[in-house]
């Protein structure tokens, strides 16, 4: 590990959260945790709201499959909501990782990749989405969407491992 390694995934992270200092400065790593987890809740509300117009939608042209349809949209909402309320009311920071006085390369490494798994899985969500014409159309389009949430749930749990200290599981 170098530190030009670490140095581009923190570049990485800033051009994403703007102001971000990253996790070498003690005081500041539970901002910067606390940053990573509301930038990535914000996406996913961000595409919560669009399936719910997607819902609206399809409420208002009626039809029997549309209303198969938003059921099947509001599972997915509810996950939304719940996977958002996770990262964004998480405790800032677990206490053994942010209080440490030395954090190796390798922990900064990790933690940068793990945030950055994080935030694209985040922003992967909102390529799913589609108008409501083509979730009518199309009955089997959640499938992916349910794949990307399970992946970003994926890797807040491995982020969550990390900062606890514990080996994320290998998938």
């Amino acid at each position: 590990m170098t530190q030009p390694k670490v140095a581009e995934l923190l570049e990485k992270l800033t051009r994403i959260i703007p102001g971000i200092a990253g996790y070498q400065d003690r005081e500041k790593r539970r901002d910067a945790d606390k940053a990573v987890r509301t930038k990535a809740a914000t996406e996913i509300s961000r595409c919560r709201d669009l399936l719910s117009e997607a819902m609206n939608d399809l409420s208002r042209s009626g039809g029997l499959r549309n209303l198969r349809v938003i059921g099947n949209l509001e599972r997915l909402v509810t996950k939304f909501d719940r996977i958002e309320d996770e990262m964004r009311y998480a405790p800032s920071g677990y206490a053994g990782w942010f209080d440490r006085e030395g954090i190796t390369l390798e922990d900064l490494e990790r933690l940068y990749e793990y945030d950055l798994g994080l935030l694209s899985a985040a922003e992967t969500l909102a390529d799913y989405i589609c108008t409501a014409e083509k979730i009518a159309v199309d009955p089997e389009w959640g499938t992916g969407l349910d794949e990307a949430l399970r992946d970003l749930r994926n890797a807040f749990e491995g982020r969550r491992k990390a900062l606890e200290g514990q080996e994320a599981d290998s998938e």
